[in-house]
């Protein structure tokens, strides 16, 4: 977990760009004690990022509801999901992504930003639209 968090940070910095998104990055699993990375404070790591997305990753059982197995703070260029719940017989899994600095922040339950989720920096290309049958 400790080698995961540490590659996120790195390339994260090696990516750095006049134009680069700042997130929080840190991690958590079950076996860790520093919880540190649950709640945002002046000493969560911040990251200079290429990629296009701040994200959270909270991953819990389903029982005993609520305790937390894994939780990440990082940044990805396309993630699987933006913010989206997933759910099977053993865990829920919300993922969470925002596009402005800093905004990775709060429990990872909730989405968050401010609902922003354009591409960093901005698209300029032509959207197609497809009417629907």
């Amino acid at each position: 977990m400790l080698t995961k968090l540490f590659l996120l940070v790195f390339i994260c910095a090696l990516g750095k760009s006049v134009e680069s998104l700042r997130c929080y990055a840190c991690g958590f699993s079950s076996v860790d004690t520093n919880r540190a990375c649950l709640t945002i404070s002046n000493s969560t790591i911040r990251v200079e990022c290429s990629m296009t997305y701040c994200t959270i990753m909270r991953q819990e059982l389903r029982d005993p509801a609520g305790e937390i197995v894994s939780f990440l703070r990082g940044c990805e260029g396309s993630p699987d999901f933006l913010n989206h719940e997933v759910t099977d017989s053993n865990f829920r899994t919300y993922y969470r992504a925002c596009t402005t600095d800093l905004c990775n922040i709060g429990d990872g339950i909730q989405p968050v930003g401010d609902g922003n989720l354009s591409p960093y920096p901005m698209y300029n290309g032509t959207n197609l639209l497809v009417p629907g049958t």
